[in-house]
């Protein structure tokens, strides 16, 4: 009988099962259920024994981990007792699961490989860069060094950068270009960090029961290795011991689960403004685990009036072709308002808000709604 345990996300997970026909782990459960039922209502006396069942594929998703108890993941041989297989395969699984079956088969692991970052995926972050956003050239020269790293370090060791500044000019915007350039995908995984100020905070950076989501679990499924730690300045500092090993090691370790981030890039996001406001702030321990600190300027007078530009064209370009003829004779007149309240916008959010608003403003006036 053959384990595999397989680390990675589930689109991975699913090319890696060589088998088209298989049965969940979910309907061994039901079918265990079952055959106990049956076995504790007959006689004492009664000779019934429980039947075995052989199955070519079991197949465990991780999602299936969620319906378990905690009794049948730290006992999972009793679920597959009446039970023979040729190939099991098991996506993320809790460390009590492992362990048990590590002292009944023997067990192949094995890890998604997530690649590392080349020069024409530098090359292609660099031109995603330059025509997604406005500004920040200073950001992103001494970003591309950093990216490169990997290519110069001999560990596996994950990259940690720090962006900082005022919100709104392009710091997640950045991150997902990174994963863009990379993967292909801006499917980047995300934590919004300005959550964790609770209980239940604590619980999903350290763990708290297998069933349960946490930083670990939450690892194992990512589909690239591009982490974004969003608002990493809202974390409160007695929770910032949970990422020590993460960025030493590349590998986190809770009660329930053990991820690995080799050759990740973690970027962190704050609205901190200079270094050693990030470093007073974050405490010496994780400030020590930054491999840079970059910071984003906020917007001049030009880079403002550009992404006003831009985004007004698109904007007005995605109306109904309708609406767009009735705002036609409008655009230049239209745009020279938006321009003319330039110094009032603090950021790109800002501008885009203040156009879409804009828009519908003068799209109403046009109709009579207004």
């Amino acid at each position: 009988m053959n384990v595999k345990v397989f680390y990675g996300p589930d689109n991975a997970f699913k090319e890696f099962i060589e088998e088209t026909t298989f049965v969940t782990m979910n309907d061994i459960m039901l079918q265990v259920i079952e055959i106990d039922r049956s076995f504790t209502i007959r006689s004492e006396g009664s000779e019934y024994e429980p039947k075995e069942f052989f199955y070519e594929t079991i197949v465990c998703h991780r999602q299936e981990y969620s319906s378990m108890s905690i009794n049948s993941i730290n006992n999972i041989m009793l679920i597959l007792k009446n039970v023979k297989f040729n190939t099991l395969y098991f996506q993320n699984p809790p460390n009590n699961i492992i362990e048990v079956i590590r002292r009944n088969f023997v067990v192949d692991f094995i890890y998604y490989d997530y690649g590392k970052i080349g020069v024409q995926s530098l090359i292609e972050f660099k031109r995603l860069f330059r025509d997604r956003l406005i500004g920040q050239e200073k950001a992103l020269n001494v970003l591309l060094p950093v990216l490169n790293i990997p290519k110069v370090r001999s560990s596996q060791k994950p990259i940690v950068i720090m962006f900082y500044g005022p919100p709104g000019v392009g710091k997640t915007e950045t991150a997902k270009l990174i994963s863009q350039a990379i993967y292909g995908s801006d499917k980047i995984k995300r934590f919004q960090l300005s959550m964790f100020q609770t209980d239940q905070a604590y619980r999903f950076l350290f763990g708290s029961k297998p069933q349960e989501d946490s930083l670990a679990k939450s690892l194992m499924s990512r589909e690239t290795n591009v982490i974004l730690l969003d608002e990493f300045d809202k974390v409160h500092p007695n929770l910032y011991s949970a990422f020590y090993e993460l960025f030493d090691e590349g590998q986190i370790v809770d009660g329930n689960y053990t991820a690995k981030a080799d050759n990740s890039i973690f970027i962190c996001t704050s609205n901190y403004l200079t270094t050693s406001e990030i470093e007073k702030n974050v405490g010496g321990a994780i400030f020590s685990r930054i491999t840079e600190c970059i910071k984003f300027e906020p917007l001049n007078e030009n880079e403002k009036l550009k992404i006003m530009t831009t985004e007004f064209k698109r904007s007005f370009e995605s109306l109904a072709l309708d609406d767009k003829e009735k705002l036609s004779h409008l655009e230049e007149e239209m745009l020279l308002e938006l321009s003319s309240d330039i110094d009032e916008y603090v950021n790109t959010r800002d501008i885009k808000n203040t156009v879409d608003m804009y828009l519908s403003y003068k799209l109403l006036k046009e109709l009579r709604v207004l």
